[in-house]
């Protein structure tokens, strides 16, 4: 049998539970409203377990609310963070509510990114692909988004933005092209693609040094 045997406020606002004389966890003051909690309070197992449950679900959620309200997450990133202070059938409980909700979606937020990728940090598809998966996009969700983001996306027009605001000037010489060519694989760019993008600037601009591998 599990008694309440003391109730505190807590500096949070919460109540902590004490049972059979030990602080056990705490819940929020809707909670004690709901439950009737109250000192000499008698549980048995089960209750004891379906309270436990469901003050656990209740402060993961809270959390959870209160990490969504600073920056997105998508259900991977925000399950990780939970993970650190509940269990993980309650951090499963959670992420499901949400997305029930609306509050979590991941293809929203592979498309979002995706596009944030491509035009604040000039990233290749190929390196939006990996980022992606990294934030812990499942497969389908990137490939699809991947090929959402294909059908707005012309590689070539933007390596050349790239290289006329980045690396034109000194673009005639060997050091500059290959200084040109390796800021732009980091940004996952295909190597033929780069070369092509390169050749035609400097055909465009007259420079007498073509490119010679």
């Amino acid at each position: 049998m599990f008694v309440i045997t003391k109730l505190s406020p807590t500096k949070s606002g919460r109540m902590a539970v004490f049972f059979n004389g030990h602080f056990d966890f705490s819940v929020d003051m809707e909670t004690a409203v709901l439950q009737n909690l109250t000192v000499g309070r008698e549980f048995t197992g089960p209750e004891y377990d379906a309270l436990r449950g469901d003050a656990s679900y209740r402060q993961a959620r809270e959390k959870a609310f209160r990490l969504l309200s600073y920056k997105s997450y998508t259900s991977a990133m925000l399950a990780q963070r939970l993970s650190q202070d509940f269990a993980p059938e309650t951090v499963e409980d959670v992420i499901a509510r949400l997305q029930e909700l609306g509050l979590l979606n991941d293809a929203d937020y592979a498309l979002r990114c995706g596009r944030d990728f491509i035009n604040l940090k000039k990233y290749s598809l190929q390196r939006v692909g990996q980022e992606l998966r990294r934030r812990g996009i499942d497969p389908c969700t990137v490939e699809d988004t991947l090929a959402a983001l294909e059908e707005e996306d012309d590689p070539g027009e933007r390596i050349r933005q790239i290289i006329m605001k980045k690396y034109l000037r000194g673009l005639g010489e060997e050091k500059g092209r290959r200084r040109a060519v390796n800021g732009l694989v980091r940004l996952g760019y295909r190597y033929e693609d780069i070369k092509r993008e390169i050749s035609a600037v400097l055909e465009e601009y007259g420079e007498e040094n073509s490119w010679v591998e």
